[in-house]
């Protein structure tokens, strides 16, 4: 590809390998300097760390991309890969009363510039997200007949995190339909889960990869 030559960016193959290379020596890295595997999957460790860097590195992409070719109308895209990057990293949850996210927070005591700021920010994200499906989901929707990589990665990448969401606290969301788990089967949903969502993310940066390699080119 002679405009990854001009640039200096890596191919997307060199960063898919990159990415996976990473992931394999930090979990060979925790397997050996621990005894409990479990350390690994929990919230704040290293898989849910890497996780997060696979998405700010795509956020950040997409955001230097945006400014440097001047794609103003994108915004709603880098928006998006920054409040997941955040949300991983359990930001959403880190300087409010409640999460903003959760209703608690504008119907509960806490103050009233937190609950400004948690719909301020909602409503951006909101704002994003009607954008993302007005302005790109037409054109993706269209796009998936071509059979290109990008757009399958994304749905792959998109379904494993729909997947992981649905069965974190596996045994909470149950246990209102009078079913419980056992414990093994709520530690392996959740290792499941962390392991999904890391996989999901090098899946996103992998597709933001395609999409500059062929505008690229």
């Amino acid at each position: 590809m002679p405009g990854y030559r001009r640039s200096g960016i890596p191919r997307p193959s060199t960063i898919f390998a990159i990415s996976s290379a990473i992931t394999l020596l930090v979990l060979l890295a925790g397997l050996v300097v621990t005894n409990d595997t479990h350390a690994l999957f929990a919230e704040g460790g290293p898989i849910e760390g890497m996780s997060a860097i696979f998405l700010g590195t795509s956020a950040l992409w997409v955001s230097v991309d945006i400014v440097l070719q001047r794609r103003w109308r994108s915004w709603h895209i880098a928006v998006l890969l920054w409040a997941a990057t955040m949300r991983e990293l359990d930001m959403d949850k880190a300087y409010t009363t409640e999460g903003i996210l959760q209703l608690r927070l504008y119907s509960g005591d806490a103050p009233i510039l937190e609950k400004l700021i948690g719909g301020a920010i909602v409503g951006l994200l909101t704002w994003a997200g009607l954008r993302l499906l007005a302005r790109n989901m037409p054109r993706f929707i269209r796009r998936l007949r071509r059979l290109r990589a990008q757009e399958w990665l994304l749905v792959l990448g998109l379904a494993l995190i729909f997947l992981a969401k649905t069965i974190d606290g596996l045994g909470r969301k149950l246990a209102p339909l009078g079913i419980e788990i056992s414990d093994r089967l709520g530690s392996f949903a959740g290792r499941a889960e962390e392991a999904m969502e890391l996989i999901a993310t090098i899946l996103i940066l992998q597709v933001v990869a395609l999409i500059h390699a062929r505008r690229r080119t």
